[in-house]
């Protein structure tokens, strides 16, 4: 009987435990647009925000989960700053301006910076925690490790409950009244213990880090339970840790071992996002940390190894077709179908539709979703159904295209308003296919009438591009941008299965869908994606998931709907079914787990 290396000619690796990260796993993101380390930053793993640093700057971006943009610049050029906030109301403290500690501080708005109290202490390297009004920063350089803390009250700084140690270079997170400190360097050496403020005084905990590591510059995020640090050490690490408030443990690594990043502060160990840092030199990359469903638990996922504890031969695999619905939040709004959706499980925004109800109507409300529950914003300037869009956009930067009977209308939204802008060259409704972010979008097909007709968005203006192969209306899309897209189902008026792939030049036809239908629901990127409901007729509880090659049918709905819409930017594993036909004001969120599975070697 042969082996298993020469039937499968590769050697196979021996680990002792399963590869699974505790946390989950990082995944690169849309790079700074300049290089940058040892500056600041806030917000979450779809709305950050990054500040100062070096090489001297003072510049801002602001992170809609897909791109950066420039924002207002600084009134100083500070590096080594400690930071506290949100990305709308953002504090900068302290750092090095050239090689002196400076005591400013400035306030941003979300558009700009002004000027906010001075500090009662010139520091560097110090941790920041807390918010605008309420904020506050600990420890840093003073030419020795500080142990001084100083809150701010959104007008003035004051002096706080010393740490127990001083130290500079740590990372903080949570409030002004629950607060914690972690790591950092202190005389002469570096530490891996972790401190609670109460508003008062700062208390050493039991447990501590796996790593103690300095130079890192407040890169941690969290909450007193719910902490994470990343990077960092001397030497520079890859490695990632999570404090549950009574211990650390261990998640998953980054792609590279870095130093001196900054951090979405509002992180969490289930989402959060770095960004620049040194690796050295100054980088610009982007890493957003996941887990289950939207990013995989494991670890190099599709390796095949031996455990050498259970003496079995196992894989790391998505367990193809053992995704499931569960429900979901449900619409402030009310019943709605036929609307515009975008975004990931945790953050989405629907916009528009149609209400089931006799005499609702085109509806302008716009909700967005925080993976539990769904909350009014800004309504569409138009009210309208049968509209499509950036369905890889987000919560805060999206464009939405068409609708109720074939208007020639495009609104962007900002995250907190929806404005009119550049007219598409072909009037489109009936739920035309729609692909892409909000710089770089792609709208097919649709009734004006069932055309095949194709634009592509760049920020600013649509351009007429290549057709479709089979024109058709009520069909699904998505995709990751204009440059790659999925269209699927629909009608031409009969009813289709047929499946294209758009390459940035042109489309192509590849496997269809199992069911032909119309009126159906998607949502991930041109190589990885989810189909659900529809008319076949009747209606269908029907999902299928495309792996880039063809599509399989798995988990149903829990009930048959139609003209539903759906979010999900992440490929297959995670999204969202929004509203629908009949009386559906619900949303089901969609999860594909990750796992371990053990090999059988067949015998010959």
């Amino acid at each position: 009987m042969a082996d298993y290396k020469g039937i499968k000619g590769f050697t196979v690796q021996s680990l002792a435990t399963d590869p699974v990260a505790t946390g989950g796993v990082w995944s690169d993101s849309a790079d700074l647009p300049a290089a940058r380390h040892n500056a600041g930053g806030v917000g979450t793993a779809t709305d950050a925000l990054h500040f100062g640093g070096l090489p001297t700057s003072a510049l801002t971006f602001s992170f809609n989960g897909t791109a950066w943009t420039a924002g207002g610049s600084m009134a100083s050029n500070d590096s080594q700053i400690s930071c506290f906030g949100i990305t709308t109301a953002a504090v900068s403290a302290a750092g090095e301006s050239g090689v002196s500690p400076t005591t400013t501080s400035e306030e941003y708005n979300g558009s700009s910076w002004g000027s906010g109290g001075s500090i009662n202490t010139a520091r560097t390297q110090a941790a920041g925690f807390g918010t605008l009004t309420a904020g506050a920063i600990a420890g840093g350089y003073v030419g020795s490790p500080s142990t001084a803390t100083e809150e701010y009250n959104g007008t003035s700084w004051t002096s706080g409950g010393n740490l127990t140690v001083g130290s500079y270079g740590g990372a903080a997170g949570g409030t002004q009244t629950a607060g914690i400190f972690a790591l950092g360097q202190t005389a002469p050496g570096t530490t891996n213990s972790v401190h609670y403020y109460n508003g008062t005084a700062w208390t050493a905990q039991a447990g501590t880090a796996n790593l103690a590591r300095a130079g890192m510059n407040s890169t941690g995020a969290g909450t007193q339970t719910d902490f994470g640090v990343y990077g960092g050490g001397n030497p520079v690490t890859n490695s990632t840790e999570f404090w549950d408030g009574s211990s650390f443990s261990t998640g998953g690594n980054l792609p590279s071992a870095r130093s001196s990043m900054s951090v979405g502060k509002s992180g969490t160990s289930t989402s959060a996002i770095i960004f620049g840092g040194s690796a050295p030199p100054s980088i610009a990359t982007t890493n957003v940390y996941s887990v289950g469903g939207i990013g995989d638990t494991i670890q190099n996922e599709g390796q095949v190894y031996y455990n050498t504890a259970t003496n079995l031969l196992k894989l790391t695999a998505t367990v193809f077709g053992t995704g499931t619905w569960a429900s979901g939040g449900t619409l402030v709004s009310g019943q709605r179908r036929n609307a515009f959706g975008c975004g990931v499980q945790t953050a989405a925004l629907v916009a528009g539709g149609y209400g089931n109800t006799p005499g609702a109507g085109n509806k302008a409300y716009t909700e967005l979703y925080n993976g539990t529950s769904w909350s009014e914003t800004a309504d569409l300037n138009t009210a309208r159904a049968f509209l499509s869009g950036s369905t890889n956009g987000t919560t805060t930067a999206a464009v939405a295209v068409g609708g109720t009977g074939g208007l020639n209308l495009t609104e962007l939204w900002n995250g907190s308003n929806w404005t009119e802008v550049a007219e598409p060259n072909t009037p489109r409704g009936e739920d035309p296919g729609g692909a892409g972010i909000s710089t770089s979008a792609l709208v097919f097909g649709g009734n004006a009438p069932v055309t095949a007709d194709t634009e592509s968005w760049n920020g600013s203006s649509w351009t007429e591009v290549s057709n479709l192969n089979t024109a058709r209306k009520s069909l699904a899309g998505c995709g990751a941008n204009k440059e790659s897209a999925l269209a699927f189902g629909g009608s031409v008026p009969a009813r289709t299965a047929v499946t294209e792939l758009w390459n940035g030049t042109s489309w192509t036809e590849v496997n269809d869908l199992n069911q032909t239908k119309q009126h159906l629901g998607g949502f991930g990127i041109a190589t990885s994606a989810i189909a659900f409901g529809g008319d076949v007729p009747p209606r269908t509880a029907n999902t299928e998931s495309w792996d880039g090659t063809s599509w399989t049918e798995v988990g149903n709905l829990a009930s048959a709907q139609q003209y539903s819409t759906g979010a999900g930017s992440t490929g297959n594993k995670s999204g969202i079914a929004i509203g629908g036909y009949p009386d559906r004001d619900t949303s089901e969120e969609w999860t594909v787990p990750s796992t371990v599975s053990n090999v059988t070697v067949a015998s010959s």
